[in-house]
């Protein structure tokens, strides 16, 4: 392996969420890209110790999730905000993202 995009590769897909699930696995069986973006994150937010309950979105989640396109990661972040109880995104303009788990503070509840 003289490239070292594929050796870096090779290393994202040997990590794993818990037990042998493998993140090249959830990459190549989950067709989703949200459902892909919250399992790599929450794999990443796990290994921490004690457990985090928010997540940088850097390019490594990305890469990890297989996702590329900044169109596609726009879709994603909003999907989230939109579509999964739970989480939300804090969009920092010119900064990386961070999903959050549990209730947006922001959120006006009715």
């Amino acid at each position: 392996m003289d490239d070292p995009r594929l050796a870096q590769r090779a290393k994202r897909d040997a990590l794993f969420l818990k037990g042998p699930i493998k993140f090249g696995w959830v990459r190549q069986n989950v067709p989703d890209p949200t459902s892909r973006l919250i399992l790599v994150a929450r794999g990443f937010m796990n290994m921490a110790n004690p457990a985090k309950t928010e997540y940088e979105l850097s390019l490594k989640v990305w890469d990890c999730a297989g996702i590329h396109s900044p169109d596609q990661r726009t879709r994603v972040l909003k999907k989230i905000d939109q579509k999964c109880e739970g989480y939300w995104v804090e969009q920092r303009k010119g900064r990386t993202s961070v999903l959050h788990i549990g209730q947006n503070p922001n959120k006006i509840i009715p």
